[in-house]
């Protein structure tokens, strides 16, 4: 595998840590709305699962792009042979929109997951 300014930035091992969080992410999104309903809690309460779906569509996407939006930020990669800090200014730059467009995409995946969630514990329960 190898780096691609603005396409990917990770391989293999840090995709499966990614695929881990959105995974992680998703079964807290579900026990906590699951503990929202069985305790009875306002139904307000359950607009707080946005975090946790906000992370799963996180990790879901940045496995499925082969792309972390963090090594981003920091201005490295890791196709598999460690970090590497990125030089070119114009890949960086293109690592950085990509990263913004992915979480853009992870914030409107988290608050539409949590509208869905909202709407079914509302009117089926």
């Amino acid at each position: 595998m190898e780096y691609q300014p603005g396409v990917c930035n990770i391989g293999p091992t840090q995709q499966r840590r990614r695929l881990l969080l959105g995974v992680g992410s998703l079964l807290a999104a579900a026990a906590y709305v699951a503990a929202a309903v069985a305790l009875a809690w306002p139904r307000w309460a359950l607009i707080a699962s946005v975090v946790p779906l906000y992370g799963a569509a996180m990790g879901a996407l940045q496995y499925r792009e082969r792309f972390c939006i963090g090594f981003a930020g920091m201005g490295v990669f890791d196709v598999g042979d460690g970090a590497n800090e990125i030089q070119n200014e114009a890949a960086l730059a293109a690592d950085r929109k990509k990263a913004v467009r992915l979480n853009a995409k992870a914030m409107a995946l988290g608050v539409a997951g949590t509208v869905v969630v909202f709407v079914a514990v509302t009117y089926l329960l």
